[in-house]
């Protein structure tokens, strides 16, 4: 698991300091590139908030807060940011989850989803994909285990663009 945080912690560090910025149009430029949005699943754990940032015209770096753990995510449409119309986008979303008296977890996952846009403020989102999750569990007993699991894992978000 670690040297996929650290491959996307590398990912995300060379979007940043690229100039990709100069490449783009005068209609990107003049969009807006951000979105909050409510989650179920995703990089919010099982229920939360979202934040997204267009960093050019195809990746946006994402992070999440839910009701029981935090997660960020890298993801990548194709076709750009559109003002209007639906993108498919694809990438790879990191979670980590913590229960009280339980233990906690942490999950990655490969998104396959489809964004829409419209001309008012609203979008609406969905994805699944295959994920690889590792669950710590724990007890005041000093019994500790540890479980990897391989299985599908989704997103729906309904958000604004600002």
């Amino acid at each position: 698991m670690k040297p996929i945080i650290n491959l996307f912690f590398c990912l995300s560090f060379i979007l940043f300091t690229t100039q990709v910025s100069k490449a783009q149009n005068n209609t990107y430029r003049n969009s807006k590139k951000n979105i909050f949005s409510g989650n179920i699943g995703g990089t919010s754990s099982i229920i939360g908030i979202n934040y997204q940032r267009f960093i050019g015209n195809k990746f946006t770096i994402e992070f999440g807060i839910g009701l029981i753990g935090i997660g960020t995510g890298l993801t990548f449409y194709p076709k750009g940011l559109t003002e209007s119309g639906a993108r498919f986008y694809t990438g790879i979303k990191l979670n980590s989850v913590v229960l009280v008296d339980v233990g906690g977890g942490t999950v990655a996952y490969i998104p396959f989803g489809v964004t829409f846009f419209s001309e008012s403020p609203l979008i609406l989102g969905f994805d699944m994909g295959p994920a690889y999750g590792k669950l710590s569990s724990s007890s005041f007993g000093g019994q500790a285990s540890e479980t990897t699991y391989f299985y599908g894992f989704g997103n729906l978000k309904i958000g604004v663009r600002f």
